[in-house]
């Protein structure tokens, strides 16, 4: 998205959720302040990759309707879809791996043995994740999704071309037979784990972090960004109450239930297949209003709009990089609490500063690439 067509409310809702992760990671700075508000930060953190999730679904969900209603949605429109992708998140993740893994070397890390499926976004297809860059693994949900995405709307634009009334009825196709398999595939999970141990340790790690049961989150963006299309005029109109029943929902979802008993011992269904899909609709429910939001004072919005562009570069260096460097260095456990949240200032500080740079001179002169000459010689 080119500066001048930035919007606002998209930008916050990014610098939100990456504020969620990474303050909820600067918590291990406190690690002997366990309390209720230690806690809360953890369920933030999560809720922040749930926010990115649905937010990449609705903003790549547009560029592929943008594509289908435009166009013939060809083997080289979704060639040039996949190769301005992987521009845009393949060489910064390449890079803070390989970053990672010769750090590991260096300090005697024992790295995992099955550590080339990292460069296939493997190492949390369909099993456990594998304890290596651990937030990678929302990265392995949303290649896979950008993969599958524009084949199944191929397919059905080549299958089906001519028997429906609009082109974006394909779109609404492809988005819902996506949704209802990975919805399924929790069913499937919840059905294989009938009377195994239950904590939401192994959710966390069996079901939240992997791809098979995941791809769902990102595909309902798909579904809102066509529903948003298609009736935008009515989202705008109810987009105040739509806010305000994404966000009762989102408290009930995170909040009373929980408190009131709904645990994973008790209802494995509801965590096992209702809880994330609900979270994820949630979301949906409060983005429409989020987009329309205007612009606040310019310097506010200029601070938005930096940590919206840093936000990719922020999550790769802030956790496995960064955050385990200076673990190595300082011992948290000895620190008072004035002296952990110096720490934490410094550690917020330098992880914006890292990645700035890291934007300005590696990531975006990279996705610039996608433009030139060369690659619009191929494809447009």
């Amino acid at each position: 998205m080119k500066q001048k067509d930035r919007i606002y409310g998209l930008d916050l809702m990014r610098a939100i959720a990456i504020s969620m992760v990474v303050l909820s990671h600067a918590l291990y700075i406190f690690h002997e302040y366990n309390n209720s508000i230690t806690q809360a930060m953890q369920v933030i953190g999560v809720q922040g990759v749930e926010v990115f999730f649905v937010l990449s679904g609705f903003l790549i969900g547009g560029i592929l309707l943008r594509l289908l209603k435009d166009r013939d949605f060809t083997m080289k429109v979704m060639l040039h879809f996949w190769l301005r992708r992987w521009f845009r998140t393949l060489p910064l993740y390449y890079l803070m791996l390989l970053i990672n893994i010769i750090v590991g070397l260096i300090i005697g890390y024992n790295l995992p043995q099955e550590i080339w499926k990292y460069f296939f976004f493997l190492q949390n297809f369909h099993e456990y994740h594998i304890p290596f860059f651990p937030e990678s693994w929302s990265l392995s949900v949303e290649e896979y999704a950008y993969l599958l995405a524009p084949l199944c709307i191929y397919f059905w634009f080549i299958f089906f071309n001519g028997k429906a009334k609009r082109r974006d009825d394909f779109f609404l196709y492809a988005s819902l037979f996506l949704v209802s398999v990975f919805f399924a595939s929790k069913i499937g999970y919840y059905i294989l784990t009938i009377g195994e141990p239950k904590s939401l340790d192994l959710w966390n790690s069996n079901l939240k972090a992997i791809v098979v049961y995941r791809l769902d989150a990102i595909f309902y963006g798909f579904l809102l960004v066509y529903v948003f299309k298609r009736f935008n005029a009515k989202i705008i109109k109810l987009k105040n109450k739509l806010f305000i029943l994404g966000m009762a929902f989102w408290l009930i979802v995170l909040i009373v239930l929980p408190v009131f008993g709904v645990t994973i011992e008790k209802f494995p269904f509801y965590w096992n297949v209702l809880y994330l899909p609900f979270n994820s609709i949630a979301i949906c429910l409060m983005l429409p209003y989020l987009y329309f939001l205007k612009k606040p004072h310019k310097r506010w919005s200029k601070v938005i709009e930096s940590i919206s562009l840093y936000s990719y570069a922020i999550y790769l260096v802030h956790y496995t990089f960064f955050l385990y460097l200076i673990r190595l260095y300082f011992d948290f456990e000895s620190f008072s609490l004035f002296e952990c949240l110096v720490c934490a200032v410094f550690y917020l500080v330098i992880t914006y500063l890292l990645s700035k740079y890291m934007y300005l001179y590696f990531e975006r002169p990279i996705t610039d690439l996608r433009d030139s000459k060369f690659v619009k010689s191929k494809f447009v």
